[in-house]
């Protein structure tokens, strides 16, 4: 790779290089719901975003075959790219998760984001079981790769399909925050029954492990505003929110017709809209998260 914005080229080597080990603690935080459409990419990309603006390191690994987090951080199509390695060539042994680090952009071919990076997904990731239908402990696909993030990144943001299947299993055995992203709708809340009873099964099955996932986080998004709108939505929120507590942070991110447009442009909500609620009440859950407090 001789283009000097191509991973691995000048631009990248030098100005946007990944950090080096030094033994800091890394956060390794795991969004999840067996929903999908559930806010978990437009979260992800939007908190990254913030906590690299705090001025923390910040890595996003998108595990998802549908790749919107890799479309958002300025990535259209890494499979079509030859210069970009993604989760699943690492997976498949054409690479390593170093490699396969690409700075994040301010859409596609634009500035890298100050702080922010990427892994890259694949739509060969919808495959993913039957492709590792033969491998030796598959469950542990990313415990060998992810070693080399923590000490590098403050941050690490897995965005994780909407099931809970080998892809999920592995994730969360590499992490003990598990960040779920719901709407304030019934059938979201009954789907977090089913990632709490997937925690539960890995702590029994894996428990020799140093490190077990744990539910900690619960984003609440696309929240209705409307009174002639809202009543069942809010009724929602509140059985949510009397049954999980403060681990529902606060507060609710309100539905914003900013974001298709963010998402048209390959930009972060909270980049591509600063000012926008949405944007402002992201950033009051980066505080409830910790990031402030990590960053300062």
């Amino acid at each position: 790779m001789t283009d000097s914005t191509a991973p691995g080229g000048t631009f990248a080597a030098e100005a946007f290089k990944i950090p080096e080990d030094t033994g800091k603690s890394t956060r390794i935080i795991a969004a999840c719901n067996k929903s999908g459409g559930s806010v978990k990419t437009t979260s992800v990309t939007a908190l990254a975003a913030e906590a690299a603006r705090l001025g923390l390191t910040v890595l996003v690994i998108d595990a998802d075959d549908q790749r919107d987090a890799s479309h958002i951080l300025g990535y259209d199509d890494p499979d079509a790219d030859e210069n970009l390695l993604t989760l699943w060539d690492v997976v498949d042994g054409l690479g390593t998760l170093e490699e396969a680090i690409v700075p994040a952009r301010m859409g596609e071919g634009g500035e890298p984001i100050p702080n922010l990076w990427l892994v890259p997904a694949s739509r060969e990731l919808d495959n993913f079981d039957l492709n590792m239908a033969g491998a030796q402990a598959r469950e542990q696909w990313l415990l060998k790769h992810i070693k080399f993030v923590r000490g590098r990144f403050d941050v690490v943001f897995i965005d994780c399909p909407g099931d809970l299947k080998l892809i999920v299993t592995g994730v969360l055995l590499c992490t003990d925050e598990v960040m779920a992203c719901v709407k304030s709708q019934e059938k979201e809340i009954r789907a977090l029954t089913e990632l709490e009873s997937k925690i539960a099964s890995i702590r029994q099955d894996f428990n020799y492990l140093s490190s077990l996932p744990e539910l900690r986080w619960i984003v609440v998004g696309e929240g209705v505003t409307d009174k002639g709108q809202g009543k069942v939505y809010q009724q929602a929120e509140d059985q949510l929110r009397e049954a999980y507590g403060e681990m529902v942070l606060k507060p609710t991110v309100r539905r914003s017709v900013r974001v298709p447009g963010a998402y048209s442009a390959q930009i972060p909500l909270t980049l591509f809209a600063p000012k926008e609620d949405a944007s402002l009440e992201y950033k009051q859950i980066a505080k409830g998260m910790g990031l402030f407090k990590q960053a300062a």
